[in-house]
């Protein structure tokens, strides 16, 4: 299974934001959308850094009330790693589990494709899984009947 097996069957759409909006209204925009990380990206549409609900919450708790003016590019995470839509899938997660990220970029030529999260992973590696076990019971069964 590759990334573009995932983001065809999630089908998200991508929540971005400047990053000179403040952090009160990213977290609202993370309220509203009903997702986890909003994508940062500047006027010339360039993706500069992600912002997590955790980067919200770590980053009031070190600057306190202020910090809800500052703006999302004072708080949003850099980005470390980005993924190919062709990537394995396998391949991501120990790249996602390694550096310890939630959520990763999918670029495909130079361009933002899509966003890959670790629950996404967990929930493609499991629907493959149950597949599988699923492809086996059927083989066990015929090898059943048939030497029946």
């Amino acid at each position: 299974m590759r990334v573009q097996d995932i983001l065809r069957a999630n089908n998200a759409k991508l929540v971005v934001i400047s990053p000179d909006v403040s952090i009160r209204q990213a977290a609202a925009m993370i309220a509203d959308e009903q997702v986890g990380m909003l994508l940062v990206v500047d006027a010339r549409g360039v993706l500069v850094g992600l912002l997590s609900e955790r980067d919200i919450v770590r980053f009031i708790a070190a600057r306190g009330n202020d910090a809800l003016a500052s703006g999302v590019s004072a708080a949003m995470a850099e980005i470390g790693l980005i993924v190919s839509p062709e990537d394995p899938v396998a391949d991501v997660m120990r790249q996602m589990a390694n550096q310890r990220a939630r959520h990763l970029p999918v670029v495909s030529e130079h361009k933002l494709v899509g966003v890959i999260s670790i629950g996404d992973i967990l929930n493609s590696r499991l629907a493959e899984k149950d597949q599988e076990a699923a492809v086996l019971r059927d083989i066990a069964r015929g090898s059943l009947v048939a030497a029946a």
